[in-house]
């Protein structure tokens, strides 16, 4: 498993911030599928992707940025079968290749258990050592937002804490 650093730290919640703060990111999804969402975030993580080679100095930051870049179903090196686990293939929504090996995963329900089949999905990509990180997005469906707010409980920020430090793990709920 690929070591931390302030570095690496940064690009993830650089990227969730970018996300969640795009005014062309949905605040309410519950009449929309995970696919259409799915579909909205992608242009988002691109242009991330091209700021932040942009500033890292690439002359080609927007070539840079879509060679970085794969979403699920798409042809290509990270679009070829991978070996089972489980009897299943682990497949992230979007994968970003540099300037890490980045699987990302999104999620939307009402329900904590999704949530947390989420968590359990994501942990899959590090521990198969597919990714040496994930981004895990899960989008509360709640009214009254439950499930993110139980990320303020001392339980929940010690397992949030605890997957970063053995899985790689960057988990937001919005």
């Amino acid at each position: 498993m690929r070591k931390k650093t302030q570095k690496v730290t940064n690009f993830l919640e650089g990227l969730h911030k970018f996300i969640t703060g795009n005014p062309q990111f949905r605040k309410k999804t519950r009449t929309k599928s995970e696919t259409q969402i799915q579909a909205e975030l992608r242009p988002l993580i691109l242009d991330y992707l091209k700021k932040y080679f942009k500033k890292e100095g690439y002359r080609d930051f927007e070539g840079k940025a879509f060679k970085s870049f794969y979403w699920e179903g798409q042809e290509g090196k990270f679009g070829k079968a991978r070996h089972p686990t489980f009897g299943a293939r682990n497949y992230p929504d979007f994968i970003i290749t540099a300037p890490y090996l980045v699987a990302i995963e999104y999620k939307q329900s009402p329900y904590g258990s999704t949530a947390k089949h989420g968590i359990g999905q994501s942990i899959m990509h590090t521990m198969t050592e597919d990714f040496e990180f994930v981004y895990y997005l899960f989008h509360d469906e709640r009214k009254e937002k439950n499930i993110e707010k139980s990320l303020k409980e001392e339980k929940e920020q010690r397992i949030i804490k605890e997957l970063w430090k053995r899985f790689n793990l960057f988990i937001r709920f919005v």
